[in-house]
């Protein structure tokens, strides 16, 4: 290493001796074919040459990154030689047990370059302060963003309260908690009162002031009115900070605790109407978790059992007030749905009450399961049904006698009857009677007549409500032969009035001959009835796809519109007829609907000032399929 520079003369003004920076001027090692290798220094001023010692710093520049870091990369260097344009960068190292921080400046000089140093310890090191000064204060707000953040999340402030200076400090979120505009809310006890519901502000102060005196944490809820008339709840949360055995200072946080309150409420009020049902039900709620043996049992179990709920015990105790005859069955039952995956469960059986009778119960269960199928829960509910059942009993058996009872009516009521029309009809047979005596004849055996029809009538509907229907007598049927045999009695019956009757297609299908035969009769003799005495009665039958159709229409004023709809119904009559009154017992319709649907088909009825009245019926091909449960598709519904 040189101990002195001696410059060329064009340098000399530069690189003078009593320069205060150091400046060192290196010069390019090449191979033989020009290769830049490194940079070795040539020159140095004194105080490069005390710097480069105390460094302990080699001739060449690639030596250098042990004693100063942040020289530049050679790539960076090469281009400084080729291109000229001057580097500047920063380099630190330890002298004399002292990191020294440097600014460099390095410029071309020939096949090489000049560096000139300048310690810039004391400015980096006050740089170095700025910037941790800089990250404490943006760490500092990133805090405070961070609470505010979580504040705003967690719906609360925080507050403090200075004994010193008597003032109240909030977080800058606390207006808008409180739904006050800045500046709205106050730095005093006193304006922070006002906020409070008047009812809660003497109460809350009492808490305060409570809390200056606690020892650790309390707590406190109130009530403050927002500017929109809207009222929320909040929790307050303080610790007292004391100073020589003084309280100095309040601080915590306040918490919006508005939902928290109405899903409680909403909570309580749901179990008070949970309670309530319970009792109106008269039913007594149980809880069960399969997987133990205790059963959480309502308070209605004193009412229905005569139990406690204490005394109401787990599974086992259940099982054993099962009746004896019904154990197993409930039993398994239970056990099918646990472990088949079922949701719900229903059985009905006898349980023994407290007094050791039994009574008769409906059991309904269902089954809370985890994402893998687990039983988790069972609730459910028991009904006392004896009342039910017995109930239900007696209305069979009366529905039993009644059925008896007019069954029997009708058989005989039948027998004079006929011993009547019968009586009657010879009498008219006989030549010698007078006139007058023939007439009474004829009303004797036709009221006869009449009262066989309402029999026959009450038996059906009879038969309808309560024997599970009118029972069919199936067998290859020609409809138009039908409609023609009926139209011919009634013919007789009603001289002078003109019964058409029309057909289209072979009309054959599975029916039972005699209960059309009474369709027809009704329908057709209800439109003698109210039709126009002038005008004819048409029965129309045809083929249509898998059904037959049949209307039986009259001229004459339509049916009101608001008796369309009862118009079927027992017990129901249109008005009088050309008589001048009812017919029979209005069962006619009703008889006709029950014994068209017993064929799996339907009867409509249309109505009106222009067309008259046409009732029709729409019949299944085979009625067989009604008995299968098959029924006409709901477009053969017409009228």
């Amino acid at each position: 290493m040189a101990s002195s520079w001696v410059p060329g003369p064009e340098l000399a003004w530069q690189l003078h001796a009593e320069c205060p920076d150091p400046c060192v001027l290196f010069q390019a090692v090449r191979d033989a074919a020009g290769v830049l290798l490194d940079f070795q220094w040539t020159a140095l001023n004194p105080a490069a040459e005390a710097l480069v010692r105390g460094l302990g710093l080699g001739p060449s520049l690639s030596t250098w990154g042990d004693g100063l870091k942040g020289l530049p990369e050679r790539g960076a260097l090469v281009g400084l030689v080729d291109t000229g344009a001057p580097l500047s960068f920063e380099m630190r190292g330890r002298l004399e047990g002292t990191e020294r921080w440097y600014r460099a400046r390095a410029l071309k000089r020939g096949d090489g370059f000049s560096l000139w140093l300048s310690d810039i310890t004391d400015v980096s090191a006050e740089r170095r302060s700025l910037r941790e000064e800089l990250e404490k204060e943006r760490a500092a707000r990133a805090r405070e963003e961070h609470l505010r953040l979580a504040l705003e999340t967690a719906r609360m402030v925080t507050w403090e309260w200075s004994e010193a200076r008597l003032t109240l400090v909030w977080s800058p979120n606390a207006e808008a908690f409180f739904g006050h505009p800045p500046g709205g809310l106050g730095d005093t006890m006193e304006s922070f009162l006002e906020q409070v519901l008047p009812g809660e502000r003497t109460r809350v102060a009492e808490a305060f002031l409570q809390g200056l005196c606690a020892e650790g944490p309390y707590t406190f809820q109130f009530r403050a009115q927002w500017e929109d008339g809207t009222w929320r709840c909040y929790e307050v949360v303080g610790q007292t900070v004391r100073e020589e055995g003084r309280p100095t200072r309040m601080l915590g946080v306040v918490m919006d605790c508005t939902e928290r309150e109405r899903a409680q409420a909403a909570l309580r009020a749901a179990e008070e109407r949970y309670r309530l049902v319970s009792w109106a039900t008269n039913d007594v709620v149980w809880d069960w978790n399969p997987s133990g043996e205790s059963i959480h049992w309502g308070e209605s179990c004193r009412t229905v059992f005569g139990y406690t709920p204490e005394e109401m015990g787990g599974i086992s105790w259940w099982e054993r007030q099962l009746h004896p005859d019904d154990r197993e069955l409930v039993l398994r039952s239970l056990e099918h749905v646990l472990g088949s995956g079922g949701e719900s469960w229903l059985a009905e059986y006898r349980f023994r009450r407290k007094d050791g009778m039994y009574v008769h119960v409906l059991d309904r269960g269902l089954v809370t399961r985890d994402a893998q199928g687990r039983t988790l829960r069972m609730i459910g509910s028991l009904m006392d049904i004896t009342e039910r059942k017995r109930a239900v009993e007696r209305m069979q058996e009366e529905a039993q006698f009644r059925e008896r009872f007019i069954g029997i009516l009708g058989h005989d009521l039948r027998n004079p009857l006929n011993a009547i029309m019968l009586s009657a009809r010879q009498l008219r047979r006989r030549g010698a009677m007078a006139p007058m005596q023939q007439q009474l004849a004829q009303r004797i055996e036709t009221s006869a007549a009449r009262m066989g029809n309402m029999i026959s009538d009450i038996l059906d509907l009879t038969r309808a409500r309560l024997s599970g229907g009118i029972p069919l007598h199936l067998s290859p049927t020609s409809l138009p032969a039908v409609c023609r045999q009926v139209v011919e009695e009634l013919t007789v019956a009603h001289p002078g009035r003109e019964i058409l009757v029309r057909a289209e297609g072979g009309g054959e299908g599975i029916w039972d001959p005699e209960r059309l035969a009474q369709v027809v009769s009704n329908l057709v003799g209800n439109a003698l009835e109210h039709g126009e005495r002038e005008g004819p009665v048409i029965v129309h039958c045809r083929d249509e796809a898998e059904r037959q159709v049949l209307e039986i229409s009259n001229t004459g004023e339509p049916i009101p519109s608001h008796q369309l709809a009862t118009l079927f119904d027992p017990f129901r009559q249109v008005g009088a007829g050309r008589s001048g009154r009812g017919s029979g017992l209005g069962l006619g319709l009703f008889i006709v609907r029950e014994l068209v649907e017993a064929h799996g088909g339907r009867v409509t009825v249309r109505s009106t000032e222009n067309e008259g009245t046409t009732f029709t019926v729409l019949l299944p091909r085979d009625a067989r399929v009604a008995a299968r449960g098959g029924a006409l598709p709901e477009e053969a519904h017409t009228g």
